[in-house]
């Protein structure tokens, strides 16, 4: 995918600023020649040494500052382990920010497969139940689904293979044991886990390195809660706070010159802070600065806008706190040379640029749009069109799992590599 195809000529000048490429060797390029940090190289080897033991995976190679990463899901467009290729080809790493907010992106519960069995022939995986009652929560907060869950997705899938090998060509003994496959690894994330944010990262992790992806993966709480890393991360709190006036205009500025509204970004108050707290719920609050203390949800915090009590505060709330749409300024800051990001990231990082500019007084690091949104196509796709019509399979994209039922890993891998070039 190009950029021209999210956004138009008037955004010409923000892309530009926030340094955005669409082409891969130009990107590697300028991403291996720099040199990584050794403070958070090491911090991002012990995350994802830790997080390769709880998934039991093999851990990947580090070898350069790119990043890229974003909410783990229960199923995948194409779009999203494309991103995982280039950081591969570089040596960077891929991070799951399993703090994101319950509900925010429907792809963290369920899923939706063309099916002949289901109504209208889209059928829905639903992960983790019940849904209205975890809305806004912090996926740390979340449970990882039940038995009876997992139970019952097998069997929506087993009369969806089934159904289907009755209308197309489907070999019915091949696409089960694929699906035993696949359930392995639902059924050891769900040992492993102790939140939903947890088991859509392991069974995220152990699909990727089925399809040979061996890029190192972290759980992006854990590695931004790495002690060696705090400090950093405080005064880069300090300075968005004293400077949450600045921050407020700019963000404003940078969409005043979006005619077009393709950067969907939300305007900030001038009393934003880029952090946010789970509640005694569970449910992710965002902070504020009253002009002396930090306060969510009404109540007054202890810890001000310098760095020494918003450090002391950050470890004392671990496991609680987490950044928001901000967070890759902070991982800049940290020593990040370079970002993969995707359709709808790469609007975001259009905003963070002027920011960052503002803020730091230096340039965004390379920054690539990895993205591909290939056409319906598949035996599920097929069986649906032949019995409700090319209208019921129009907006899907093949996601991993109908993939994985269908097909090999190698051909999968193959199709990733190629799908954004």
């Amino acid at each position: 995918m190009q950029l021209s195809e999210v956004f138009g000529a008037r955004n010409a000048q923000l892309i530009a600023s926030a340094s955005a490429v669409d082409e891969g060797e130009s990107f590697r390029r300028a991403v291996s020649g720099q040199p990584l940090d050794a403070v958070l190289g090491a911090a991002v080897r012990r995350a994802s040494a830790r997080f390769a033991a709880l998934a039991g995976i093999e851990d990947g190679v580090l070898r350069s500052g790119a990043f890229g990463g974003q909410q783990p899901y229960v199923d995948y467009y194409p779009a999203v382990p494309a991103k995982l290729d280039p950081l591969e080809e570089c040596g960077g790493f891929y991070g799951f920010a399993d703090y994101a907010a319950f509900g925010s992106d429907p792809w963290m519960a369920r899923t939706e497969l063309p099916s002949v069995t289901a109504a209208g022939g889209m059928l829905r995986l639903v992960f983790h139940r019940p849904l209205r009652a975890h809305a806004g929560k912090d996926l740390r907060f979340v449970p990882p689904p039940s038995a009876a869950t997992l139970a019952d997705v097998v069997e929506k899938l087993k009369g969806m293979i089934s159904a289907t090998a009755r209308v197309v060509p489907l070999p019915r003994k091949a696409a089960f044991a694929r699906l035993r496959l696949l359930l392995d690894d639902y059924s050891f994330a769900r040992e492993r886990a102790t939140s939903a944010g947890a088991f859509n990262a392991i069974w995220s992790a152990r699909t990727f390195r089925r399809l040979g992806l061996a890029v190192p993966l972290v759980s992006l709480a854990e590695l931004l809660g790495d002690e060696a890393l705090l400090p950093a991360i405080a005064e880069t709190l300090s300075l968005f706070i004293r400077e949450r006036r600045a921050v407020a205009d700019c963000v404003a500025e940078a969409l005043a010159d979006d005619p077009e509204h393709a950067l969907h970004f939300t305007p900030k108050a001038t009393d934003h802070v880029p952090l946010a707290l789970a509640d005694g719920q569970g449910i992710r609050q965002p902070v504020r600065f009253d002009g002396e203390r930090l306060v969510c949800d009404g109540v007054r915090l202890d810890a001000g806008d310098d760095a020494a009590s918003l450090e002391a505060f950050l470890r004392k709330t671990r496991g609680s706190w987490s950044l928001d749409v901000f967070a890759p300024l902070f991982l800049f800051r940290l020593g990040v040379t370079g970002i993969v990001n995707g359709r709808g990231s790469i609007r975001y990082s259009l905003v963070l640029a002027q920011v960052q500019k503002r803020l730091f007084e230096t340039v965004h690091p390379p920054n690539l749009l990895c993205s591909c949104n290939p056409p319906p196509t598949g035996p599920f796709a097929e069986a649906v069109r032949r019995t409700c019509g090319e209208e019921a399979v129009r907006d899907w994209e093949p996601t991993l799992i109908a993939r994985l039922l269908c097909d090999e890993p190698a051909v999968i891998r193959r199709e990733i590599a190629e799908s954004w070039r």
